[in-house]
């Protein structure tokens, strides 16, 4: 009797042990949030960096020390927003002179796009996955409209669009930009430039273990004018031929008035 309850307790416990271990193993946990969530933009408002922190909670699964067994972890940090129509305008010399030839209005254009890496992002993650993601200017989905293009020629103006956007410091990417504190706590300082663009920006946070993606968190970040630079934009936006036509008449008034004061000269 005690033989069988022996036997019994043995395949019991290899039952269980084969059970647990067809489990999938429980995922590390992401937490990532912003230093701030809502950037008011003023008359003075000369850019602003943010911090980007975050911690990843390691499951009782992954708590070895070593990378072959237990894989190594990257974060992929990316901020983008929002999406604008953009014109592309081709130059060529005729007759001795620089005109535009050919006008093409893409969609789909961040207004700002920043991506930030713990290490170098060709050694993070493989090309196939940064664009089923969309991560790296190179691999945003900017489509021409009402135009059909060579894929080489379609490839060189988004590259005209990214480089401009470069330029103008806003399209960023950074690697190593995102920085381990310890082997769960990380950070990264994002730049907002002067010219950001107001409106609603998507934040990504990427978890990846061995080149693969294991975690995702997203926040919501908005950049807005305040004051009276708001009202002017939300007039100009809301009613752009009233605006012109107040912008007209007071030239005309400014200009009056400075004719008069030399006249009195």
């Amino acid at each position: 009797m005690t033989m069988k309850k022996t036997m019994k307790s043995l395949l019991g416990a290899g039952l269980f042990a084969l059970a647990m271990s067809l489990m999938p193993a429980k995922a590390d946990n992401l937490v990532a949030d912003l230093s701030e969530n809502i950037i008011a933009i003023t008359s003075n408002f000369a850019g602003k960096k943010l911090v980007l922190f975050g911690a990843i909670d390691r499951s009782a699964t992954s708590l070895t020390e070593d990378p072959d067994v237990d894989g190594l972890r990257d974060i992929i940090v990316v901020i983008r927003g929002p999406n604008r129509p953009v014109m592309v305008r081709r130059k060529e010399r005729v007759a001795g002179i620089w005109v535009n030839t050919q006008n093409i209005e893409f969609d789909g254009v961040p207004g700002y796009y920043f991506v930030a890496a713990s290490r170098a992002f060709e050694d993070v993650a493989p090309p196939a996955v940064y664009r089923r993601l969309q991560i790296r200017p190179r691999n945003l989905r900017m489509n021409p409209k009402n135009l059909l293009l060579e894929v080489d020629q379609l490839q060189a103006y988004r590259e005209a669009i990214i480089r401009n956007k470069q330029k103008a410091d806003l399209f960023f990417e950074e690697p190593g930009g995102v920085k381990f504190l310890d082997k769960t706590l990380f950070r990264a300082t994002v730049k907002i430039p002067a010219n950001v663009p107001v409106g609603r920006y998507k934040t990504e946070v990427y978890l990846l273990r061995d080149g693969e993606v294991i975690g995702i968190q997203s926040k919501a970040l908005s950049i807005n004018k305040t004051g009276i630079e708001r009202s002017i934009y939300e007039f100009a936006y809301d009613s752009p031929f009233a605006y012109g036509l107040l912008a007209v008449l007071f030239a005309l008034v400014a200009g009056g008035i400075g004719s008069l004061l030399f006249r009195e000269r």
